[in-house]
């Protein structure tokens, strides 16, 4: 018999002990395996071996793409025989093992990508998300800014505010958290929505511009539309409401009652802040203090303050504090005085 020929019969015999190993063998194959077994006690000791291998490891030997790969090992190993043209041979226990371990190492490879791609698939799955850097951006009083984010997005930070911000926005939702007051010029992006988080209040838009006056020490939130639409969502105890604006309204939140209400705004009154013009209506001390210390970054000290009605309407476009204080007790009649930061307001 030829050396290819009698390698061909050994493959026949380690290619059906394979099957019988996985119990993938009919009556004729497995009679083969016996009569194998049944010829010498060297083939029954390394069908003992073989076994044994096989118990450690669970792997079928007689998947498709293992078996391809098998094949193309015992072409390999045809031409390299014909090749040789009478030259010396492997011996029969090392071509034996051979054919075996390459059988199995072609499934075992065959089974590491199969665990390796469905564990990193898991992996991939399962794994948080990379921390993303958050920044954070705060006015003192007297300060105001103009900030733009991730996306393009323009925020007019007013003084005495903060916005946070991720340095990149993630795949499903554009989110900032507000506390203070901004005006924002959102980039359009239907697929993903811009949100404004203040509190109990998150606002909701796609592109648009409009207004968040939120405040710690006011007693009511105010988001204002200037142009596109949002949807203003409010967490109550008992549920959330959804409310939404068209252009010209804004919701007046009271943090006391937890009652919003949606109302006409006046544009110049709340949102000429950002052009840098301060706007009184109807405005009583207590407010127009508030704005100036905020503005000017100043502390005010009130004397002989009796008149509750007290209210003044006016307007400053980018003036000094002390053209202010000068244009206001004109009309409303009591003296003041600029020491650094600290302002004196006195009532005849």
């Amino acid at each position: 018999m030829s050396n290819n020929k009698r390698l061909m019969k050994e493959i026949e015999i380690y290619d059906i002990l394979g099957k019988y190993l996985a119990g993938e063998i009919n009556k004729k194959e497995s009679e083969i395996v016996h009569n194998w077994i049944d010829e010498s006690p060297l083939n029954a000791k390394e069908f003992e071996f073989h076994k044994k291998a096989w118990e450690e490891t669970h792997i079928n030997f007689n998947s498709s793409d293992s078996e391809s790969v098998f094949r193309n090992v015992l072409n390999k190993i045809d031409e390299q025989q014909e090749q040789a043209n009478g030259q010396a041979t492997v011996t029969r226990k090392i071509k034996q093992q051979f054919i075996f371990i390459t059988k199995v190492a072609a499934s075992l490879l065959l089974f590491a990508s199969i665990w390796y791609y469905f564990n990193t698939i898991s992996l991939l799955t399962k794994s948080p998300e990379i921390a993303v850097k958050i920044i954070q951006k705060y006015n003192v009083s007297g300060q105001k800014s103009k900030i733009y984010l991730p996306d393009g997005s323009q925020v007019w930070l007013n003084a005495e505010s903060e916005i946070s911000f991720p340095e990149k926005f993630s795949v499903e939702k554009r989110e900032v958290v507000l506390i203070g007051e901004a005006f924002f010029n959102v980039i359009e992006n239907p697929d993903l929505p811009f949100i404004v988080k203040t509190g109990k209040i998150s606002t909701t838009v796609l592109g648009t511009s409009f207004n968040v006056k939120a405040f710690e020490n006011d007693p009511a939130i105010y988001v204002a539309l200037k142009s596109g639409r949002v949807k203003v969502e409010i967490d109550y105890k008992a549920g959330k409401e959804e409310i939404f604006l068209k252009p010209g309204e804004a919701i007046n939140y009271n943090k006391t009652d937890a009652i919003a209400v949606k109302k006409e705004f006046d544009q110049e009154l709340l949102l000429a802040w950002k052009d840098g013009v301060i706007v009184f209506k109807d405005a009583q001390l207590n407010e127009i203090i508030s704005v100036l210390s905020r503005w000017y970054g100043v502390q005010f000290e009130v004397i002989n303050w009796k008149n509750d009605s007290w209210s003044y309407t006016g307007s400053f476009d980018n003036a000094y504090l002390e053209n202010v204080l000068q244009s206001i007790s004109f009309t409303k009649e009591f003296s003041y005085n600029i020491n650094q930061k600290n302002v004196t307001i006195k009532f005849n």
